[in-house]
């Protein structure tokens, strides 16, 4: 073993410091300190800063938020009062089809309206022996109500195309089911066409349900 001169220095790097982490006590105990060492200008100058920062965040965080709910409430609010006040110019006929036809039934969710459309007129259909009869369903124009719009969800109007062959004696019997059924809102276009060959009539009808839109309030 070879024995190095005791004048020659190790060239080693030399551990690095290590750096203990400070408590939050101690950061909070040296702000204080840097603080209360600042002249009372300048204190003062720290201390409005900080209101001035407080004050932003809670307008940001709180009082905007706070802004918003307090407007849309006045709109909604405006909306029930307008439509309490629709009560007062209510028609005879309109009372007397509401007490004919019954209460009217909120519209259901989009994804399953076309299904129950769908089954709705095959199920009066099948009744009155109808078949063969097609049917092409489609998205029609949005209800167009702005307080509706305000107080839930917007408005589809689900429509389907028919197209089949009854009876003249059958066919005011199928329309009236149609537009009893509970899933059908009315038929909004009716073509007729007189067969002459097997004396029954060609009928096209466009029927239509109300469906709550997908995306809730506003959507599209």
């Amino acid at each position: 073993m070879t024995n190095l001169p005791a004048n020659i220095e190790s060239t080693a790097p030399a551990p690095a410091p290590t750096r203990t982490r400070r408590s939050l006590r101690n950061q909070t105990a040296d702000l204080r300190m840097r603080y209360d060492a600042l002249p009372r200008r300048q204190q003062w100058l720290v201390i409005a800063v900080l209101v001035a920062i407080a004050w932003f965040a809670v307008d940001e965080l709180l009082w905007s938020r706070a802004r918003e709910w307090s407007s849309e409430s006045a709109r909604i609010e405006a909306a029930l009062d307008r439509g309490a006040k629709r009560s007062n110019t209510v028609s005879a006929d309109l009372r007397r089809s509401v007490a004919t036809f019954g209460p009217v039934i909120p519209p259901g969710p989009a994804a399953p309206g076309r299904e129950e459309l769908a089954r709705a007129i095959d199920e009066v259909a099948r009744k009155h022996k109808v078949a063969g009869y097609s049917y092409e369903a489609r998205t029609g124009q949005r209800v167009k109500d702005a307080d509706a719009s305000i107080l839930g969800p917007s408005i589809d109007r689900l429509q389907a195309e028919v197209k089949f062959e009854t009876t003249a004696d059958e066919l005011p019997k199928f329309l009236a089911d149609l537009e009893s059924h509970p899933m059908i809102d009315g038929i909004t276009a009716l073509r007729l066409q007189k067969n002459d060959q097997n004396r029954k009539v060609t009928v096209q009808a466009t029927i239509e349900t109300w469906v709550i839109a997908a995306g809730g309030r506003g959507a599209r």
